[in-house]
């Protein structure tokens, strides 16, 4: 997977947005999966991006100290509906301090999974010629 394009030092995260799309389409997700921007204005400048595998309290403390407000995760921090945003779990307490530091949060679970050179196509290449994918 290759992209051409560059992030200029002011873009907005709206204007990031189409680059992550392009990498793990939106359309490739399975039905289940939250993925996309699950929380954060678009329309702010983006400071910088930290990319991570969850977005959990610690990653949200080291996009803080690294001056990054977007943080772009594998896994959705929110896969169903919630209720309550209390602190009482990490999920919550990770929520309240993005909220509360203004970091956008993006994630591309099964979109990156289900892309023709994404994360299936990695492992193969690296097992080699014994590796297939499967179609589902």
């Amino acid at each position: 997977m290759n992209t051409s394009k560059t992030i200029k030092k002011m873009s907005t995260i709206k204007e990031i947005l189409p680059i992550l799309e392009e990498m793990a389409p939106l359309a490739y997700a399975e039905d289940f999966d939250n993925v996309g921007l699950i929380i954060g204005n678009e329309n702010s400048e983006a400071t910088g991006i930290l990319v991570c595998h969850d977005a959990l309290e610690n990653v949200i403390d080291e996009a803080i100290a690294k001056n990054c407000n977007l943080v772009v995760c594998f896994h959705p921090i929110l896969f169903s509906g919630i209720k309550k945003i209390t602190g009482k779990n990490y999920v919550e307490r990770a929520l309240l301090k993005a909220i509360k530091n203004d970091i956008a949060i993006y994630a591309v679970h099964t979109a990156l999974d289900n892309h023709p050179e994404g994360v299936n196509k990695i492992f193969c290449d690296t097992l080699g010629r014994l590796c297939q994918t499967s179609g589902s």
